[in-house]
């Protein structure tokens, strides 16, 4: 039988509670929450500055905001839940937040977020917190591959950004001289690197729903064959790449105009600022990766926030993360860092709306892809970025290359 006093709750409240989807519980009492993050310096100036706001507003909560090496904050974070000790807080990449939710580390926020934070969460980086039917976390800071280009060096040879593959060829073609040591493209053999090939030939990595595997499919063999095709049968990369320090390399040549175009994400346009090609930040061009015969590719990442299933107060917790990623507090990251917001509403406030390298990449997230939203996620570049090397140095043929990489996913996924 229920409580009398349920009978007498009006049915507007009612109304009003599913609406928002948002639990009553209140903060009560005095409370200290330990937060683990992975972020920079820089970006730790605004997040200080917020959490020194939040406490303002909400003296009853104590936030003890500690910085862990991103290498080590995974397996860490793991081995403190596991001893029921985990940061009532944490910072996840996306790969992380499916294991964690998985393993029983973390809290569902289905009762917390409210219909209006869903519809203004960007669907691609909402998608990374929501497994097995329940809401894990929320989007914090997302990113993207995108197509970044010398804006002065393009114009100057009178060419456009390419927007199709076959306009990558013909315009990085344009700005290559080996005799000079330049090169309108450069590529990586990182694995992350050539999934925007894989999925703009009509490849694929993994179905979430099926666990299908499509890495090696006809598609995937035909983005490998067109990202050596660009060295070995175009020549407009650089024939001998460095792998141990190829993104060290690719960065200083693109900053001192060695190379034209590369595909990076928002993370290191910082460092690309302060190179002498961009001492003007208007030279820096970012434009979407060029599509192929299916169509754009590019990896979605980021990361979420997510509260430990040993929280100590819950609605705390929540309280901290939603102040955290108010539009306006997402904007700060996005002005001072070049970081992309999660919310729709954010792009449009001052600062981001008029800032030409978010609203670049911004428009590359439109067409970009999700990884699959699996546990073992975070795992599948590990194999993967061997065999596309290999590939790369001419041991194995393509077809070979991604064969290896999905019979290493097979194991994985049986694990």
């Amino acid at each position: 039988m229920k409580h009398p006093l349920t009978l007498i709750i009006p049915l507007a409240l009612v109304l009003l509670f599913i609406a928002c989807g948002k639990k009553e519980e209140k903060v009560t009492g005095q409370v200290t929450l330990t937060f683990w993050h992975t972020m920079n310096q820089e970006e730790m100036v605004t997040l200080d500055g917020l959490v020194g706001k939040f406490m303002e507003q909400n003296p009853q909560i104590e936030i003890q905001a500690q910085v862990v090496p991103f290498s080590d904050a995974q397996n860490k974070f793991k081995t403190m839940a596991q001893a029921g000790d985990a940061p009532d807080i944490f910072r996840a990449e996306i790969a992380w937040t499916p294991e964690f939710a998985e393993l029983g580390f973390l809290v569902p926020l289905d009762d917390y977020v409210s219909e209006e934070d869903l519809g203004d969460y960007l669907p691609g980086a909402l998608r990374y917190n929501q497994y097995k039917d329940h809401l894990w976390g929320i989007p914090q800071v997302t990113d993207c591959l995108a197509l970044l280009y010398n804006k002065r060096m393009l114009a100057g040879a009178g060419v456009d950004p390419p927007a199709t593959m076959d306009d990558l060829v013909r315009v990085a073609g344009t700005m290559t001289s080996p005799g000079k040591g330049r090169y309108g493209f450069f590529w990586r053999g990182d694995s992350y690197w050539l999934t925007p090939f894989i999925w703009a030939y009509g490849g694929g990595l993994i179905d979430e729903d099926d666990q299908q595997i499509h890495i090696n499919d006809q598609g995937s063999v035909a983005g490998l064959n067109f990202y050596i095709a660009l060295r070995d049968e175009y020549g407009v990369v650089p024939p001998e790449v460095d792998f141990a320090n190829d993104y060290d390399n690719m960065l200083v040549g693109f900053k001192t105009g060695k190379y034209a175009m590369i595909i990076n994400g928002p993370w290191a346009t910082a460092d690309i600022l302060a190179g002498e090609q961009f001492s003007d930040p208007a030279n820096l061009g970012v434009t979407r990766i060029p599509r192929g015969p299916a169509g754009y590719g590019s990896p979605v990442g980021g990361h979420n926030y997510v509260i430990a299933s040993s929280c100590k107060d819950v609605p705390a917790a929540y309280e901290f993360i939603h102040f955290l990623n108010q539009a306006e507090h997402q904007a700060l990251f996005a002005q001072k860092n070049n970081l992309l917001p999660t919310r729709r509403s954010a792009y449009d406030l001052p600062g981001v709306a008029d800032n030409p390298i978010i609203q670049g990449f911004r428009y590359q997230l439109e067409v970009a892809n999700n990884r699959p939203v699996i546990p073992e996620g975070g795992l599948l570049f590990v194999d993967f970025t061997p065999n596309l090397q290999a590939a790369l140095n001419g041991n194995k043929t393509p077809q070979q290359a991604l064969d290896a990489t999905a019979e290493a996913w097979e194991e994985l996924l049986r694990r």
